[in-house]
């Protein structure tokens, strides 16, 4: 989405183990040659004098190398640390008790109070990571030129290059005159927003770490971001940010769920449920007991205020997302929604194993091609496609403006027919 649509001042408001051998080698007593300390002696010091002449040739030519070098210099890439392996289980891990059992053990007043106090302590710290985002609108009626404010949670993902990147909601900072930043020290400074996914309603703001006093550049934190293909249904976890849709609350709860799927154009997610209290409005992060943002909170609800329990999106999952959100990264487009047809289903119903196209999308490059709602992709670029996870990797590997070939399978009067689409990929 274009910068350009932004009213702001301050910027434009957008995943063997190795058989050891044993070797046996012969034996033998060797008795050493005495050595010679005066050669020694010698030997040393010819290899430090050999070293500081290197030393000071290396420093010559890095002294007159260097200032090209550093004008060349290009931004560097920002790298979101998401870990993305799902451990392979082991017969130790599956003899441990689940978090469920563990819990399931009566607590005496004490043991409750000392759990409590640990449970504040990962959420302190935590805490250092996230930020309150301010949406500040200029609002003059007939009488008065007054401010109308939106508010919604953060988090620091990343930082480079002299800069703080934010990840937070778009409806946050949508068509707002000014962004403002609150830390966790309640220091405030004004962000500048950089790129959102209208899909997720996700969006990246920046912020110039020289904007920051000394003090606050030392308290703050970037997240540490966990491995949400890890976690399992009954796990315990930490809601924070404003879940109930005001700001600096936390709350503690279960995953209920982990099978939901939140599909969107071209993606689908999967989606953490928890029997954690919150609205509509509710933005903010899901913690594991390790400290580690394992979802980001997102509420899927009709209407405005109701209540509901927090849902989240699984941060493994959004890892090619917030890369290419904070490297202001081309959104590729193709315009479908789509559902996976499982062998089961095929089964069942006659239809072919692939991607069940549901909609797709006005003037979209996909309705420009020809794919219609009803049709089974099954594969893309010659290679075959099962799951709408499988189609987002394929996706993945073409550009913006590549033509890549689709193909479908349509049901027609005597049965399903193959016919191929030639897509141009597009850009939201």
């Amino acid at each position: 989405m274009d910068e350009e649509k932004k009213n702001s001042p301050a910027g434009d408001n957008g995943q063997e183990n190795p058989e050891e051998e044993s070797y046996h080698f012969i034996r033998e007593m060797i008795k050493p040659k005495p050595l010679d300390k005066k050669k020694i002696g010698i030997r040393i010091g010819q290899l430090a004098g050999g070293g500081a002449i290197f030393g000071l040739a290396a420093a010559v030519v890095f002294a007159l190398v260097a200032p090209s070098l550093s004008s060349q210099e290009e931004p560097d890439k920002v790298d979101i640390q998401v870990p993305t392996e799902t451990p392979t289980p082991t017969p130790e891990a599956e003899a441990t008790p689940t978090p469920q059992a563990q819990i399931q053990q009566e607590l005496g007043v004490e043991e409750y109070k000392e759990m409590n106090h640990q449970l504040r302590q990962v959420a302190q710290e935590a805490q250092k990571s996230l930020v309150t985002v301010k949406g500040i609108t200029s609002i003059t009626d007939w009488f008065d030129t007054y401010e109308s404010q939106r508010q919604v949670s953060g988090v620091i993902i990343a930082e480079n290059g002299g800069e703080l990147y934010i990840l937070t909601e778009y409806r946050g900072v949508e068509q707002v005159d000014r962004i403002q930043v609150v830390f966790y020290d309640e220091s405030m400074v004004d962000a500048r927003y950089l790129k959102d996914d209208p899909q997720t309603g996700l969006a990246i703001l920046k912020v110039p770490v020289s904007s920051l006093a000394s003090q606050t550049r030392e308290l703050i934190q970037v997240a540490t971001l966990g491995n949400s293909n890890t976690i399992l249904q009954g796990e315990p976890v930490l809601a924070l940010g404003s879940p109930m849709g005001y700001g600096n609350s936390l709350s503690f709860g279960n995953i209920t769920s982990v099978n939901n799927r939140y599909t969107v154009v071209d993606h689908e997610y999967g989606l953490l449920a928890t029997d954690i209290l919150g609205t509509s409005e509710g933005s903010g992060v899901l913690l594991n007991l390790e400290g580690e943002i394992v979802g980001i909170i997102k509420q899927i609800s009709s209407e405005e205020g109701e209540q509901a329990t927090v849902t989240g999106l699984p941060v493994t999952q959004l890892s090619d997302l917030l890369e290419t959100l904070t490297n202001n990264g081309d959104l590729l487009y193709v315009g479908i929604r789509g559902q996976e047809v499982t062998e089961t289903i095929s089964e069942k119903t006659g239809m072919p194993v692939g991607v069940y196209v549901e909609s797709v999308e006005t003037d979209s490059p996909a309705m420009a091609a020809g794919i219609q709602p009803g049709d089974v992709l099954t594969k893309l670029g010659g290679e075959t496609i099962r799951s709408p996870r499988q189609y987002q990797e394929r996706l993945k590997k073409y550009k913006a403006g590549q033509k890549m070939s689709v193909t479908g399978m349509r049901k027609g009067n005597e049965g399903y027919v193959e016919i191929v689409f030639d897509v141009t990929v597009g850009v939201l």
